[in-house]
């Protein structure tokens, strides 16, 4: 065998490995964790699935969950929130938490909770000014002590720069038609979700569920989630009348 050859079959070697290793996350069952224990911080979550699923309640509940343990204040970014809208949702919210409709508002040491990502943060929007601003403030999470928690439908909604800054990924239950709009590198993952979630018995206990990928350490974890103290139906409420607004507006959600 040449030195050439021996270069060669190292290489199928090494692929081979990475296959497999992508193969045990994809098939291996999720270990049993905490809430807590698998969030970043700091660090960039994205949160996805089905329309009430409970994905903007989970946010809550990590920054919840933040503040008791750390002491950390949230930020509630609604980008195309009108004034009406945001003294109502403010009025209702703990005081530690603030609602914002700029990025140039948020806080060093926070979390951050962008929530209906796909606002502002669309894969359509790649090259515009927003984007770029977004990407340099993902960029220096890490140095602003912020844990940003992105909350969409699915990933191809989203710019590719929020897809590739994620650390967890945490899935509330998704339908099989996820799968198929996902962007390619993700919909593995979402099959894999989808599946975890059809193996759960129950409304309730799907509802509770949470399906974590860590991309740090590439495997799955699986957890449950309850609402924080504040949440209510009224809380709920406003995030959907704020969506139909939109929608009627022509925002792309």
């Amino acid at each position: 065998m040449t030195p050439k050859e021996s270069q060669t079959n190292k290489l199928k070697k090494y692929r081979q490995q990475k296959s497999e290793e992508y193969a045990r996350a994809i098939m291996s069952t999720p270990k049993k964790v905490s809430l807590y224990s698998i969030i970043p911080y700091p660090g960039v979550v994205m949160i996805m699935g089905d329309i009430r699923t409970g994905k903007t309640g989970l946010a809550h509940e990590i920054a919840s969950e933040m503040h008791s343990r750390r002491r950390l204040p949230a930020i509630l970014h609604m980008p195309r929130m009108d004034e009406k809208h945001r003294r109502s949702l403010q009025r209702i919210i703990p005081s530690w938490m603030k609602v914002t409709t700029k990025r140039s508002q948020w806080k060093d040491r926070a979390v951050v909770i962008y929530d209906e990502a796909a606002q502002s943060a669309h894969a359509r929007r790649s090259q515009s000014g927003d984007a770029i601003e977004l990407d340099d403030l993902l960029a220096i999470a890490g140095q602003r002590e912020q844990l940003i928690l992105f909350i969409s439908h699915y990933s191809r909604k989203l710019d590719l720069n929020v897809c590739t800054s994620v650390h967890r990924i945490i899935w509330k239950r998704p339908t099989y038609a996820h799968q198929l709009w996902e962007r390619d590198e993700m919909a593995d993952f979402t099959g894999k979700a989808y599946d975890f979630f059809k193996g759960i018995k129950g409304r309730v206990a799907q509802k509770k569920a949470c399906l974590v990928l860590d991309m740090e350490n590439f495997g799955f974890c699986q957890c449950n989630n309850k609402l924080p103290p504040w949440w209510t139906d009224r809380l709920s409420r406003i995030f959907k009348e704020v969506q139909i607004q939109n929608s009627r507006r022509g925002v792309i959600l």
